[in-house]
């Protein structure tokens, strides 16, 4: 797995304001933890980070003070539109060490129930794993095309990569083709109870400031 790569500068003033002002110049707040050191506050490039999380990356390697680390992107906050970044966290890691992350799991493929008229449902959109930082798969990718009417799969036919490996039952499911008559029949369900209960948003959900701003 090729590294990504990310150049980043120190910063010593911290504040909403100083974000705002940052984001706009096309700067990145970030914060750097791990290995019971003193975080460091730093920014980077967004244009560079976005290009780096369009590839799925998790590893970054960052060039900060003439020094290049390996690093974790462990969360990436979002503004409230969820659609641009403002604030990065990393994680300091040892490259021979064993870390869980959470993985997205893209369906590949067209159900050949979903031809007979069935509806593929995908049941699990990500997974946690647990794995060498330099194995982190960017995402997993079944096919679906073998699943039939009532056919599922599950975790167990993800097809993990050697060392890689889940706290999550092997029998759980990630995806079903159910008939169609069963979807029409949530929706008819949904539809019955919108008057009397406010639907619920499901999603990303970011703060407007990332609390490190909020001071």
């Amino acid at each position: 797995m090729q590294t990504a790569q990310l150049k980043a500068v120190p910063r010593t003033e911290t504040g909403t304001r100083v974000s705002r002002n940052l984001r706009a110049a096309g700067q990145l707040p970030a914060i750097i933890y791990g290995h019971g050191q003193t975080p460091e506050a730093v920014t980077v490039g967004t244009r560079a980070l976005l290009a780096v999380l369009g590839h799925g990356a998790r590893m970054v390697e960052i060039e900060l003070n003439s020094k290049k680390m390996p690093y974790l992107i462990k969360e990436v906050q979002y503004d409230h539109l969820d659609h641009l970044p403002i604030h990065l966290d990393l994680t300091r890691v040892d490259l021979d060490e064993r870390v869980t992350v959470l993985v997205s799991i893209e369906l590949k493929g067209t159900a050949k129930g979903v031809n007979d008229g069935g509806v593929l449902e995908q049941i699990m959109n990500e997974i946690e794993l647990d794995c060498l930082v330099t194995e982190i798969p960017d995402t997993l990718q079944p096919f679906v095309t073998d699943l039939g009417l009532g056919d599922a799969l599950l975790v167990k036919d993800l097809g993990l990569p050697d060392g890689v490996t889940t706290s999550v039952g092997m029998d759980d499911k990630v995806a079903m083709v159910r008939e169609a008559e069963e979807e029409e029949e949530t929706e008819a369900d949904a539809d019955g109870e919108e008057a009397a209960e406010m639907p619920e948003i499901v999603g990303r959900v970011r703060s407007e400031e990332p609390e490190e701003d909020k001071k």
